[in-house]
């Protein structure tokens, strides 16, 4: 009982451990980024990285849930989040109509990327201001997010079992350099009120773009890709309310549809490599008391 009552501990070590969010920094693929942004507030250094912040921020992004019905406008607990124009296309949005409350008008969009709702906007408490060491960050590019994820509503809220957020480097100065960069495959969340936590693996990074700290050192995320050392993302989000109210919800087809605009922000970490030697020693301690038992 001793020996599973370790093996446990060390577990959750070394989960405590992963979700500690690390220090970041972003690398760019030259410096005409920097050389080329607006307002060169403090001058042009001479390397292709960002200065280090905490977080990605975002703010009035368009979020719509679409909620599985009986056909009468009652939800039966399914639910998907998308910004993807073609699951809203499919969805039948844009749509415009009367909520299912009888009176409040609905009228449902795809976002508007060009106009900032697909935007990480701020990478903070780096940028703004942007007179930071940005490297043109919202200037001469900026970063772009696609996602769909699957949920099931509970009386408390959604709970979040699969799908995905990507990440799209998006130049201002020119559009043949557009490229996805970052995708983070859903593993869970939490809810507590009107505030929701989603968690990812990132499981596909281009190289030497985000760097985030593991410890004492910066890690290339691209380098983390493997299961169990999985970089990782947390998207802290308030969603109000949790459960959606009849005046919010259009029902199209046998679908209800809500739409509302988000503010929040994604957290970066990485396994520490003593954590994961921890864990390892762990599994194996296990394995040899699972023997002896034997």
């Amino acid at each position: 009982m001793k020996k599973l009552l370790t093996t446990t501990l060390i577990a959750a070590s070394f989960a405590a451990t992963s979700v500690n969010a690390g220090d970041l920094y972003l690398g760019l693929s030259d410096n005409s980024y920097d050389a080329n942004r607006a307002i060169p507030v403090g001058g042009v250094d001479a390397d292709v990285f960002t200065g280090i912040f905490t977080e990605f921020g975002f703010s009035q992004l368009l979020a719509t849930s679409i909620y599985d019905t009986d056909g009468m406008g009652n939800l039966t607990g399914g639910v998907v989040d998308t910004n993807v124009p073609a699951d809203l296309a499919a969805a039948g949005i844009p749509a415009a109509g009367t909520a299912l409350d009888g009176s409040t008008p609905v009228s449902l969009v795809t976002p508007n990327c060009a106009g900032g709702q697909c935007d990480i906007d701020a990478l903070s408490p780096l940028v703004p201001p942007l007179g930071s060491d940005n490297e043109g960050f919202l200037q001469t590019w900026d970063i772009q997010v696609e996602y769909k994820l699957t949920a099931t509503l509970t009386g408390t809220g959604p709970v979040y079992n699969g799908g995905y957020m990507e990440f799209f480097f998006n130049d201002l100065l020119d559009d043949t350099n557009d490229r996805s960069i970052l995708k983070a495959e859903v593993t869970g969340s939490s809810i507590n009120a009107a505030n929701l936590d989603i968690f990812f693996d990132i499981t596909m990074a281009e190289a030497g773009f985000l760097f985030v700290k593991n410890g004492s050192t910066f890690v290339d995320v691209a380098d983390r890709l493997t299961p169990g050392q999985y970089a990782s993302f947390a998207l802290d989000t308030n969603v109000n309310p949790p459960i959606p109210t009849a005046n919010q919800l259009l029902l199209v087809g046998d679908k209800a549809i809500r739409q509302t605009t988000l503010d929040g922000s994604i957290t970066a970490s990485i396994p520490e490599p003593a954590s994961i030697a921890m864990l390892g020693l762990g599994l194996l301690g296990l394995g040899a008391a699972s023997r002896r038992k034997k």
